[in-house]
């Protein structure tokens, strides 16, 4: 009996489809095992990297203890006095400027009485009022403000004035601009005004 050439035909094709479909899922295996393998060794690669950084970084930390150690015993070794800043004298202000000056010496070396150093500290000390920290106690505000007054009341320069009162050069030359800023931020409009602005305009 011959065989029927459709169905023949027909079974062939089916055959063929089936061997591509076969083929198909092997050539699709191969690609997920190759992307798997890439993965693995991506994911490897990066673990190697992030071993050797934190190696790195705890050899660069136990380097840095080793550095602070030997800073440390070398300053103990040191001889002499150690300060965070120089030490300097303030009995000039503290003893004899505030509790021996009278009247005629406030006015002949600050311009003004006692009384109106005492109003101006009032007055400027929410802005010039500094925080106490661990390190240093901070300058006072009558301090501030005498130097400030005592800079401007003479011919001193920032080095005499801060052998005067205890300060380094640069913290005098602060000071007085702190406090000359202060003044005319917080007392200006309060004190210095005109009553008729077009009577001075006119002369």
């Amino acid at each position: 009996m011959e065989a029927n050439p459709v169905l023949a035909a027909a079974f062939r094709g089916i055959m063929d489809v089936q061997e591509r479909l076969r083929q198909s899922h092997q050539a699709v295996q191969h690609w997920e095992e190759a992307v798997t393998a890439c993965r693995l060794r991506r994911c490897a690669a990066w673990e190697d990297f992030l071993f050797s950084q934190g190696v790195q970084a705890r050899q660069r930390q136990a380097r840095r203890r080793r550095c602070i150690r030997c800073l440390q015993i070398l300053w103990e070794q040191l001889p002499g006095r150690r300060w965070w800043v120089y030490p300097r004298s303030s009995d000039w202000w503290d003893n004899f400027v505030m509790r021996i000056w009278g009247e005629e010496k406030w006015l002949e070396n600050f311009r003004m009485s006692r009384s109106t150093f005492d109003w101006l500290v009032v007055a400027l000390r929410d802005v010039l009022q500094r925080q106490r920290t661990e390190m240093r106690a901070p300058v006072s505000v009558e301090r501030r403000v005498a130097v400030a007054l005592w800079w401007m009341a003479s011919t001193m320069s920032y080095r005499t004035v801060g052998h005067q009162f205890g300060l380094a050069r640069s913290t005098v030359a602060g000071i007085v601009v702190e406090v000359t800023r202060a003044i005319t931020e917080a007392l200006l409009d309060r004190v210095v005004y005109l009553r008729d602005p077009d009577k001075v305009s006119a002369g």
